[in-house]
């Protein structure tokens, strides 16, 4: 991640980028349920169950966490004696906007961090959506792709 963030100019969100993607990837580890089952070191070489990727608009960075797991991630709001259950208050506070949506095997949680020295010319050229309560394009699922070529090479 840091170098992808050199590369981009984008040094000064680098901390918070490291926040993110650790509160993002700790709830997604969790919510797969992988800690519980003890999987060998060989299994965990195999089940792709996170995925992180980072992905560069006009001004900011959005982080993708990708999961297998279909439980949405819950904002909560603990008591000053709740030991957990920040991850996602100090995401909210750290970053412009997040948001979550399922896909055909999980869930995709993001977070879009402003590059405040950022111009235009700078990070790699992709354009946000015209409508502004949208979130990051979803990235193309291997799974889904090959069934659907299965299916129009069957018609």
């Amino acid at each position: 991640m840091r170098l992808t963030l050199g590369k981009w100019h984008a040094h000064s969100i680098e901390g918070d980028a490291t926040l993110v993607v650790s509160e993002l990837v700790t709830n997604a580890v969790k919510a797969t349920g992988v800690l519980d089952r003890r999987p060998t070191w060989l299994e965990l070489e195999t089940l792709n169950l996170v995925t992180v990727r980072l992905v560069g608009l006009d001004t900011s960075v959005v982080i993708e966490v990708w999961d297998t797991s279909k439980e949405m991630p819950v904002l909560q709001k603990p008591d000053d004696i709740t030991e957990g259950g920040r991850g996602l208050l100090l995401v909210q506070e750290t970053t412009k906007r997040w948001g979550s949506y399922r896909t055909p095997r999980g869930k995709l949680v993001w977070a879009e961090i402003t590059v405040p020295e950022a111009t235009p010319a700078v990070l790699p050229h992709r354009r946000r959506s015209e409508r502004s309560d949208a979130g990051p394009t979803a990235r193309a699922d291997p799974w889904l792709l090959r069934r659907v070529l299965v299916g129009l090479q069957a018609v």
